[in-house]
């Protein structure tokens, strides 16, 4: 294989038609790759950028010494084989993501973070002066966000604890539940306004309360659909297909119709749908469904229903409506038939 490889670039480095079609052929690549940014894949035309650390952070989880410092960092383009190194200025380190370190004595530190893979690296160095005291003031607090990005009931609420020097943690989410992790997760069923409190205490009983109101909405009673992945298996390439889309019987929309050369083909809405694809009066039961019919145009014949692909509202629900449902599959399932789903609330 080595020889053939070596016969065929000195032919190509002496023959010019060669090397003009050569060049055709890596530029036809080049633009089927740009033209694959819609299946959600990634291609670099340059060598991609190292890693950047945006931010490094502390919380102090004492207020006496020793002193546990849980450390965080945010880094854009991770891409590869991941390396982090913490270098805790008092000659220990990790490679955790986000160490948890204790601090024996107190004292001044400058804490050192590396990031590298296998295209470069990145440092960021982080003050910890606040150390250099023999107790530090109890403040609790947390932000927190929403699983999926949405407020809809049931939600999963994903809790961060921005407290310092507190060691031991009471949550009492307002619904009658309660946690005592660091950074909690919770699932509030029904739509309101709930007050969540959180005490954080020091090992000397000294506390502090923090607290906030979170609203939860009642579940969408309407959802859109954005785009529609489909794929299909290569026995349907060049075959004139189209999906209908049912809510329980009731017709909703059509994507138009396709002619592929190859798949998985996307559909996005509103330019490749023919009536908006809108599920009216969602109500989330048991009998509900979503229902994607793929269907074969036939010339001068009628339409042949190839495949329907069904998905239960409650499903959604109990996944805490994403806005990215994928490998929706057939009934019993079938290699390469299924949807991707892509909505709005």
């Amino acid at each position: 294989m080595k020889i053939q490889f070596e016969r065929i670039m000195l032919n190509y480095q002496k023959l010019p038609i060669v090397k003009l079609l050569f060049a055709g052929l890596i530029m036809a690549l080049l633009a089927q790759c740009m033209e694959e940014e819609e299946l959600g894949w990634t291609f670099y035309l340059e060598s991609p950028p190292p890693p950047e650390i945006t931010s490094v952070s502390s919380t102090i989880k004492d207020c006496m010494p020793p002193y546990p410092v849980t450390f965080y960092q945010e880094t854009e383009n991770l891409l590869g084989h991941v390396n982090y190194f913490w270098d805790f200025g008092d000659g220990n380190t990790s490679t955790l993501q986000n160490p948890t370190h204790i601090y024996d004595s107190i004292g001044s530190y400058d804490v050192m973070l590396t990031v590298s893979n296998e295209i470069g690296a990145d440092t960021m160095y982080l003050d910890m002066s606040a150390l250099n005291q023999t107790s530090i003031p109890v403040e609790a607090g947390f932000s927190y966000e929403h699983f999926n990005d949405n407020n809809y009931a049931p939600s999963k609420v994903i809790f961060s604890n921005t407290s310092s020097g507190s060691k031991f943690f009471d949550w009492d989410f307002g619904d009658g539940g309660q946690d005592n992790d660091d950074d909690p997760e919770h699932v509030f069923d029904s739509e309101g306004i709930y007050t969540v409190t959180l005490t954080g205490t020091c090992t000397s009983d000294e506390s502090d309360v923090y607290t906030q109101q979170i609203y939860i909405n009642s579940p969408p009673s309407r959802i859109y659909v954005d785009a529609l992945n489909l794929m299909l298996p290569s026995n349907l390439r060049n075959k004139r297909i189209y999906v209908e889309i049912y809510h329980n019987t009731t017709y909703i929309g059509s994507t138009r119709t396709i002619s592929a050369s190859s798949y998985p083909v996307k559909f996005i809405n509103p330019e490749d749908f023919y009536d908006a694809p809108i599920f009216e009066f969602v109500s989330f039961a048991y009998n509900e469904v979503f229902k994607f019919l793929v269907i074969e145009e036939i010339a001068e014949a009628d339409d042949f229903v190839i495949y329907e692909i069904v998905l239960a509202p409650v499903d959604i629900q109990n996944k805490f409506y994403p806005k990215e449902y994928f490998q929706i599959e057939h009934v019993p399932a079938l290699e390469d038939v299924f949807i991707d789903l892509y909505l709005k609330y």
